[in-house]
């Protein structure tokens, strides 16, 4: 038997945002109910096997192995404001998490919006979230991102953060969603408040189509992060 090279992750830093995407996918598309294939799929994609490989481990090793993937998906994953990562062309850029929640565009708020649900689309939306840094300053916890130019740009950069990184900030914006949704609608409605008389009836009809959007939103915030932890306490899957 030749012998097997494991590459275990020692964190969520070690795993990448676009390994854990694969993996949910197979896991939605699948259920819980097949666990010793998600086990097997477990294996291949975030400690980089074979498929036909997995077979040959040791069953210890096979439950070692799953056992520590299981502790590492139920860590804690505080918001990390800035972190660096080197792409394939071996450029190492550094990116930083928006420095005032309370400036973000509206523009920059409704793409996270479309975004933020679907892990599938997480990489968006942490292009929405984090941008290189452009200017620090003597206080190390001070510094200016890029212009938010949508999320193309950086979108597919994103897909190689780490993933307790990715996990930190949406864990977080969630937590903060019912505070930020109030403030923006407050300064949207506060803003558009002396042109309403001015409007047209069609015109009247999006700007409150766009408010109950941000209400509905708001409404959405414990529920989606109540399915974000359900869905990592069930990433290990005894069979």
């Amino acid at each position: 038997m030749s012998q097997i090279e494991l590459d275990v992750p020692v964190s969520l830093n070690s795993i990448k945002l676009k390994d854990y995407q694969k993996f949910v996918k197979i896991y939605e598309d699948n259920g819980s109910e097949a666990s010793e294939f998600l086990n097997i799929k477990m294996l291949e994609i975030f400690c980089n096997l074979k498929y036909k490989d997995v077979y040959e481990l040791p069953v210890g090793t096979f439950d070692g192995v799953l056992g520590h993937l299981g502790d590492i998906m139920s860590a804690n994953t505080p918001l990390v404001r800035r972190f660096s990562m080197t792409g394939s062309d071996n450029v190492t850029a550094d990116f930083g998490f928006i420095p005032n929640l309370d400036k973000m565009t509206m523009g920059e708020y409704i793409d996270l919006n479309s975004y933020f649900d679907d892990i599938s689309t997480m990489h968006k939306a942490m292009a929405v979230l984090y941008r290189p840094v452009h200017k620090s300053f003597k206080d190390k916890e001070a510094y200016r991102i890029a212009k938010y130019e949508g999320t193309e740009r950086f979108s597919e950069i994103m897909k190689d953060m780490p993933l307790d990184i990715a996990l930190g900030a949406r864990v977080f914006f969630y937590h903060l969603g019912m505070k930020l949704s109030s403030h923006i609608l407050n300064s949207f409605s506060k803003a558009q408040q002396d042109k309403t008389d001015s409007l047209s009836e069609e015109e009247k009809k999006t700007l409150q189509k766009a408010t109950d959007g941000i209400h509905n939103y708001t409404l959405l915030q414990e529920e989606m992060l109540s399915k974000l932890a359900k869905r990592r306490n069930l990433i290990y899957t005894k069979p």
